[in-house]
């Protein structure tokens, strides 16, 4: 990209900022995941089936039963995770907001109906293999309900931030720890 074509993209106003037109959807590599382990719960109960059904003549149909609610619970536990993760979006139009649940409950609202978006920072998610950071922004809307994406899944975060800044409704909140803020602050002042 040229910088003539850089120096367009800074040279909008906030009010044409806030009248732009997005959405908050989720990432194609999370959403890729979520697939993935549906059709995997699906795969291993299909290869199953054979020695499941050799255990149930060996005697042991109470074991057998178990491990099938078992796989049963595990692909419905996937679906749930499907239908909240993948089924959430926020399309932003100048000052309308359509938020959606669960790919069915829709709800559209004016940005003056938002009472506050709180932006969590520092937030930390670990793993057994690797620690994830992340940030999250909850709208509060309609006197109680709550809307909340964070920017490791979903992708457009970081516009909807800038959106609720230029209308002046984000709220900054530090997520860590406070032994993580301590030694934070603690390293600030014996670097000087």
């Amino acid at each position: 990209m040229n910088s003539e074509n850089a120096e367009d993209l800074y040279s909008f106003s906030e009010d044409e900022i806030r009248n732009a037109a997005f959405k908050v959807s989720i990432k194609p590599a999370r959403l890729a995941g979520h697939v993935l382990f549906i059709v995997m719960s699906v795969v291993i109960f299909l290869l199953m089936a054979g020695p499941l059904t050799g255990l149930k003549y060996l005697g042991l149909e109470k074991e057998v039963n178990l491990m099938e609610w078992f796989m049963i619970f595990i692909f419905f536990l996937g679906l749930v995770f499907f239908c909240m993760n993948v089924g959430k979006e926020a399309v932003i139009s100048g000052k309308g907001i359509v938020l959606r649940n669960w790919f069915i409950f829709n709800e559209a609202i004016n940005v003056s109906d938002v009472e506050k978006c709180e932006v969590i920072t520092g937030l930390t998610s670990h793993g057994r293999y690797h620690t994830e950071h992340f940030s999250k922004a909850v709208i509060y809307y309609g006197g109680g309900n709550r809307f909340s994406v964070t920017d490791n899944i979903y992708r457009g975060w970081d516009d909807l931030v800038r959106y609720m800044e230029l209308n002046r409704k984000t709220e900054y909140i530090d997520g860590r720890s406070k032994i993580s803020r301590m030694l934070d602050d603690l390293s600030g002042k014996m670097g000087k």
